[in-house]
């Protein structure tokens, strides 16, 4: 039995694993009070969501395994080096929640982590030439050729959502200007929608899918279009770069599934003209486990 950590931009999910099967999910939003000491918030809401577990399967610690992490953002031997949409630097959280668990404690890149669950037990499982997109508050992802997750030595790397697809463009949270995740993150299409409509920006992701994005406003549909032909450039940019047998997106946007908004990305990406080599495109699929795809992945 492990226990797998979730961090993203806006939450952390904690799940209790035994291989690809989460047996009992905590779950907590950040607000805004939260963020105004996000560190002590990370560090405090894991503990207690830990401990409540465990209270509630009648387990202790100590029949735990190990701690996993998936963070968003530059991982570094234990240490959250820079996460941009939770604006934290050189974060020492491993280091931190080793206090109160003395269990092994590990921390990856969430991109990363969800991708060796899909790599694992989901959707990529049966290719060996995978490329990872995970979209929600931020883009990550990750990269297997011949099976083989591709790591750097240094920092976690393969920052997807920090390639510049428009010099000079919209700020990102990481301090450039004009990133892809500044343009085709769900959280830019969020803001971009409800500005255009003049409404909260605090809207779930499920509304913004289901009820914002099929209005015929013309706002809202040119929105939509600006979406998907940056993020047709950052995914058809990445296939002639690595020239994988299938392309899985995880995180929030693995929920289009079926929906006529991903048909519409993926006839841009199956377009040849998009593409440098024009013969057969990769599969595209979405996460198997959608967004627990980071709590198991985090185990492995």
């Amino acid at each position: 039995m492990k226990i797998g950590v979730d961090l993203g931009g806006s939450h952390v999910g904690i799940g209790l694993v035994d291989e690809d099967r989460i047996i009992d999910i905590k779950d907590k939003i950040f607000t805004r009070q939260d963020r105004v000491n996000i560190e002590e918030t990370i560090v405090s809401s894991i503990k207690t969501m830990i401990e409540d577990l465990m209270k509630d399967n009648n387990l202790t610690i100590e029949q735990i395994e190990s701690i996993g992490i998936a963070s968003p953002g530059t991982i570094s031997h234990g240490v959250l080096v820079k996460a941009g949409n939770l604006n934290i630097k050189d974060f020492k959280l491993v280091e931190r929640l080793q206090e109160f668990f003395n269990i092994p404690i590990h921390m990856r890149n969430d991109g990363k982590c969800a991708a060796l669950a899909e790599k694992v037990y989901g959707s990529m499982k049966e290719y060996d030439d995978c490329l990872f997109m995970n979209i929600g508050t931020g883009i990550g992802g990750a990269v297997f050729i011949d099976g083989k997750l591709l790591e750097p030595k240094k920092y976690s790397g393969f920052e997807l959502g920090h390639m510049v697809v428009n010099k000079g463009g919209r700020h990102c949270s990481c301090g450039k200007q004009g990133c892809l995740e500044a343009y085709a993150s769900i959280k830019a299409l969020k803001n971009k929608v409800t500005e255009t409509l003049d409404m909260d920006s605090d809207i779930s992701g499920q509304y913004l899918r289901e009820e914002l994005l099929i209005k015929d406003h013309p706002g809202v549909q040119e929105d939509l279009e600006v979406f998907l032909d940056y993020l047709t450039v950052g995914v058809c940019n990445y296939i002639d770069i690595f020239e994988p047998e299938v392309i899985c997106f995880g995180g929030s946007f693995s929920y289009y599934e079926g929906n006529p908004i991903l048909d519409r990305l993926i006839a841009k990406i199956v377009d040849p003209k998009n593409r440098f080599n024009q013969g057969e495109p990769p599969k595209v699929v979405t996460a198997t486990y959608k967004n627990d795809a980071g709590i198991i992945g985090a185990t492995l």
